[in-house]
């Protein structure tokens, strides 16, 4: 009983430390020191955009392979949190389920906001710009898409 303890305390101790808050700073060379991505999104300027639907906003793209929930704890490991559909694209779920601010810049990425109680959003352009609910399933065992967090 003692050892089984002794393994389950240890356990414990490694696995706080390994998530431990890394507090990155916000830039293009902290998000890479954590083998992410630095991404910008599209400004209000750019060609397709408008102040209602870019915003121009850094995010920081975490490994490609996790599921949600593991999206959720990488951004919040690196001291910042999983991106909401709303500061990904502004007004998309508004405007047909498109999203002009990151068209064209990242492929499919998990968001933190939930469509229902069984599905969560993501948002992806392989063949469209378009947001998407995923079934709550998919959430824990679909491993193709990587976090995407912001300040």
């Amino acid at each position: 009983m003692r050892k089984l303890l002794g393994v389950l305390f240890l356990s414990l101790a490694v696995s706080h430390s390994v998530l431990a808050d890394t507090n990155i700073p916000w830039t293009k060379e902290g998000c890479e020191s954590v083998k992410g991505t630095w991404i910008t999104a599209h400004s209000p300027s750019d060609p397709g955009c408008d102040a209602n639907h870019c915003n121009g906003l850094n995010f920081c793209r975490g490994p490609k392979g996790i599921n949600w929930w593991s999206a959720l704890i990488w951004c919040k490991s690196i001291g910042h949190r999983l991106a909401d559909i709303e500061t990904m694209c502004p007004n998309g779920l508004s405007s047909g389920m498109s999203c002009a601010n990151l068209n064209g810049i990242t492929t499919y990425v998990w968001s933190s906001t939930p469509s229902t109680a069984e599905k969560s959003y993501e948002y992806g352009h392989q063949n469209q710009n378009l947001i998407r609910g995923t079934d709550r399933w998919d959430v824990r065992t679909n491993t193709e898409h990587p976090a995407l967090c912001t300040e």
